[in-house]
């Protein structure tokens, strides 16, 4: 120990020496350490620890799969579930859950909130406590007994005063008096991943209220029994499916079942994203590590007297190589020590930057494993990058070590080598992080100019649902949008107005199956369905979607005409209707063998449009006008001549004039919703480029260093050449020459290690080839430039070297 503490003195008097020296390599350890600290958190968080579920890794979620399509992920009707529930023998216990928006019109204004509904096992399943009262019981599944309700502890905060006696007090929900039987605690998450808006209360979902089979829309997780494998769950799964095949043939035929552990599903389609961001901090650490190497190597070259006077007295290479490596230990827990400083800082700007679609990402922070981990890297980073150097340094010519001191220490070949080695190794990692990046900023750059096929300017969007107690019937519901598109209008600076079921570029949308009149369908074709739609018929002319063909909707299409009637897109006549007329065919979204089957005409064509997101290609799509039928929930769609938001009060005010209890949710623009449907590319795209960007700086740095490096040591040759005769142009050929050429061996690695690593990237590109020529191409001149005014600057430095003054330099 005695020991020890003498190498860390002596280590620490010799970093204080040379203070340049150190804070260049404390910063840039910093950067490469707290990068890869920022992004282990979001790993550990999201990708490493459990989900916040007792023994969560016996939870699986349990979906429908259509076998003939792409139908991979479908979520379960009623009847199938209740079915999976009671003939499975490899599950503890079963659950399913939806979602709801009731007005709450207790414990202040009435207002729209998110609620959970449930089967009685919810919170079993999950073997989730509630910090006050109960959950729900069995007897509470059912009909008449399902008027209560769990409060989450954030709105029973909010609306309810955290009051301790809220247990068996009434509430109003959708003008319902509902009993609460419980509050959950504070950490207590719903099991969706993915959710904007989780549930803020939860009620009891009645699964045999519903009949029809493939009426999907339950969310179904189960806990397996103790020592079941997922894979066995599958297996039974798929024989209690090809069971209900068989026993309902008209609706179960080609439906599977598909079971996925429940942490798979959060983590699912982000865990490569986040894979990909660690391997590129992983880079960004190994070209800190060869940049310090470098400035080690610089050093020690400064200290062969030093360490051959050393060895003269006798010091062994061991002590050496401790000693030295001990200054770069205490580089490398400095650097950590300010990495960890900026990777507080960076978790904090990931935070303010979420997306909204990574799962937890919220949840992250620096904490001891976090801590740990960092601590770990900069011990074995310090190892990295100062093994090579020290075993260099211990390792002097006494003779030409001591004899040179009169004019300086020299670097030998082998120093020279290993400095060009590191060199070139942090220009071909630093390429390839900029290839990633420029290849992730050229897809982000055309996902934003793709056309989405409807004008999102100046428009204004907001939600509303009517309750049933107070909208009993399909005509109130209809007479109170028809009055609300009246109202409306009637505001200076407004345009249009619409309505719809389903938001575009919310990644929402009713995909419903369809029979088309004349074509009867075989067991093994695949489903016909289509992104289906609730309009009002100024829906088109609101967004600016274009008539192909055909008519749109008008006031004569509504609910109890002779007969319905849908509008389809481009895609969906290429698909069902290739090389016909679609305009008077007719179809059905119920058994089209039925006697009371509703059938509807094909009455128009319209452009496709893009409604899920911008980087998924048009889909078949169907609308059908709220007049036929309407749903109680739509979305108010309004466009301005000016700032959409600036129009909310006097909507708002026509809103309440219809109804003064009716709240409104989810005010957003569409330009809003457009960009947040592309917020995690931008997201992966932003941070890429700063790794890479730091990465470049690196690199040029380093190559600074080396050739600036050289011109000192090589001082007394160039006043030589100078002497001599050689011209400024030459010596800054010489010296420009010497660093190009460990550029563009770097360059060519690093070209052939991106087209190697491309494919790992290509599935978060957009309409670019993760080989895309243009793009290594452009890298490849950009670093080049970089590099050549990373030798410039040096090299004109060369050029001014006095001839008489160099000969004499010591």
């Amino acid at each position: 120990m005695e020991v020890l503490l003498k190498d860390i003195r002596y280590g620490l008097r010799m970093l204080l020496k040379k203070p340049g020296f150190t804070a260049v390599a404390i910063i840039a350890l910093a950067l490469g350490i707290g990068a890869n600290t920022a992004i282990f958190s979001v790993v550990d968080t999201v990708l490493l620890r459990p989900l916040p579920y007792d023994t969560p890794d016996e939870l699986v979620w349990i979906w429908e799969t259509n076998l003939p399509s792409d139908i991979k992920t479908e979520p379960a009707s009623p009847p199938n579930y209740l079915d999976w529930k009671s003939q499975n023998q490899v599950f503890e216990e079963m659950m399913a859950f939806a979602t709801t928006k009731p007005i709450l019109s207790s414990g202040g204004e009435p207002e729209r909130v998110t609620a959970g509904v449930v089967t009685a096992g919810f919170f079993s399943v999950l073997r989730a406590q509630p910090a006050l009262g109960r959950t729900f019981v069995a007897d509470e599944e059912k009909q008449g007994n399902n008027r209560v309700v769990v409060l989450g502890h954030g709105l029973w905060q909010r609306r309810f005063g955290s009051d301790p006696e809220i247990i068996d007090k009434p509430i109003i929900l959708n003008g319902n008096p509902y009993v609460v039987v419980g509050v959950m605690p504070p950490g207590f998450q719903h099991p969706k991943p993915n959710v904007s808006q989780p549930p803020e209360m939860w009620m009891p979902l009645v699964p045999t209220a519903y009949a029809a089979r493939r009426g999907d829309f339950l969310n179904v997780i189960a806990r397996t029994k103790p020592g079941v494998t997922v894979e066995q769950a599958r297996a039974e799964m798929n024989v209690i499916a090809s069971g209900l095949e068989q026993q309902y043939p008209a609706t179960n035929a080609n439906w599977g079942v598909t079971v996925l552990p429940l942490h798979d599903m959060f983590v699912g389609d982000v865990r490569l994203m986040i894979s990909i961001l660690a391997g590129a901090v992983g880079f960004l650490l190994l070209i800190a590590c060869a940049n310090v190497a470098n400035l080690l190597l610089t050093r020690a070259a400064s200290r062969q007297k030093e360490v051959a006077i050393r060895v003269a007295m006798g010091a062994n290479r061991a002590r050496l190589v401790r000693q030295l490596l001990t200054e770069s230990l205490m580089l490398a827990l400095a650097g950590g020590a300010l990495g960890s400083l900026l990777a507080l800082w960076g978790v904090d700007a990931m935070k303010a930057l979420n997306p909204g679609n990574i799962p937890r990402l919220q949840e992250t922070g620096i904490d001891w494993r976090v801590l740990s981990f960092t601590f770990a890297v900069s011990v074995l980073t310090g190892i990295i990058f100062g093994l090579l150097p020290a075993l260099q340094a211990s390792n002097p010519n006494l003779t030409s070590s001591l004899k040179e001191g009169d004019r300086g220490s020299t670097e030998g070949f082998r120093g020279r080598r290993m400095r060009s080695a590191l060199v070139v190794a942090e220009v071909a990692l630093s390429l390839v992080l900029l290839v990633g990046a420029g290849l992730m900023i050229q897809s982000f750059l055309r996902l934003q100019k793709v056309d989405p096929g409807f004008n999102a300017g100046q428009m204004l969007t907001l939600e509303l649902s009517l309750p049933a107690p107070k909208y009993k019937g399909t005509q109130e519901v209809i007479a109170f949008y028809d009055r609300l598109l009246e109202a409306v209008p009637q505001t200076p600076g407004v345009e249009e107005t619409a309505l719809i079921d389903h938001l575009p570029m919310t990644d929402n949308a009713n995909m419903l199956g369809f029979s088309i009149q004349g074509r009867p369908q075989a067991p093994d074709d695949p489903v016909m369905d289509a992104e289906t739609y609730t309009v009002s018929p100024s829906y088109f002319k609101a967004m600016n979607i274009q008539l192909v063909s055909g008519r749109l909707f008008t006031q004569f299409d509504k609910w109890g005409a002779q007969e319905e009637a849908v509008v389809v897109n481009e895609t969906f006549v290429r698909r069902f209707f290739p090389g016909e007329d679609p305009l008077g065919k007719r179809v059905t979204f119920g058994n089209p063998d039925a006697p009371d089957a509703q059938w509807a005409s094909i009455v128009g064509v319209v452009k496709d449009i893009r409604h899920m997101k911008l980087d998924i290609a048009p889909y078949p799509q169907m609308y059908v006008t709220y007049a036929q039928g309407t749903p109680r929930a739509l979305a108010l769609m309004v466009r301005t001549s000016g700032d959409p938001m600036s129009f909310l009060p006097a909507v708002r005010n026509h809103i309440w004039s219809l109804d003064k209890e009716q709240p409104i949710y989810n005010v957003r623009t569409m330009e809003q919703l457009m960009a947040a449907s592309i917020a995690r590319p931008g997201f992966n795209t932003l941070l890429f480029s700063i790794f890479a960007g730091v990465a470049l700086v690196l690199a040029a740095v380093g190559i600074y260093g080396v050739i600036s490096y050289s011109v000192t040591q090589r001082t007394h040759e160039i006043g030589i050449r100078m002497a001599l005769g050689a011209r400024h142009g030459d010596v800054l050929k010489m010296v420009v020459r010497q660093g190009m050429v460990m550029a563009m061996i770097g360059v060519a690695i690093g070209l052939l290690a991106a087209i190697a690593l491309a494919r790992f990237i290509s599935s978060l590109l957009f309409n670019v080839s993760a080989t895309d020529p243009l793009t290594y191409v452009g890298i490849a001149l950009l670093f080049a430039g970089i590099a050549l005014l990373a030798c410039y600057i040096p090299a004109r430095r060369a050029t001014r070297v006095d001839p008489m003054i160099a000969l004499r330099y010591e």
